[in-house]
């Protein structure tokens, strides 16, 4: 729900952005948000501390979804097993894209 609300907060910024006027367009800005979760989820796994993360400087438009999947990356349970560590990631990244998708298209 937290990230659903930080998704729509995010489009409404950027809807004035050339990158989100075409359906196109927002399945790049679905993509890189789970590039981040992607990025975050490895940093998680890496063992970086959650508040080097928040410390980087994002911009206004894009900063609460943002922080919003850092955090959401190091709350999020981690499954143990083979490949857990790809496993982890990627199933963040396509979590996070499937509810940007999702949103999009309400």
């Amino acid at each position: 729900m937290r990230f659903a609300l930080a998704v729509l907060i995010a489009i409404i910024y950027m809807v004035h952005s050339p990158i989100v006027h075409a359906s196109e367009n927002n399945a790049v800005f679905c993509s890189k948000l789970g590039e981040l979760a992607g990025r975050s989820m490895a940093a998680r796994l890496e063992g970086k501390p959650l508040t080097d993360l928040l410390k980087v400087k994002f911009d206004p438009a894009v900063r609460e979804i943002f922080q919003t999947i850092i955090r959401e990356a190091y709350a999020r349970p981690l499954v143990d097993g083979d490949n857990a560590w790809v496993r982890n990631m990627s199933d963040f990244r396509n979590d996070v894209e499937e509810k940007c998708q999702s949103s999009l298209n309400k």
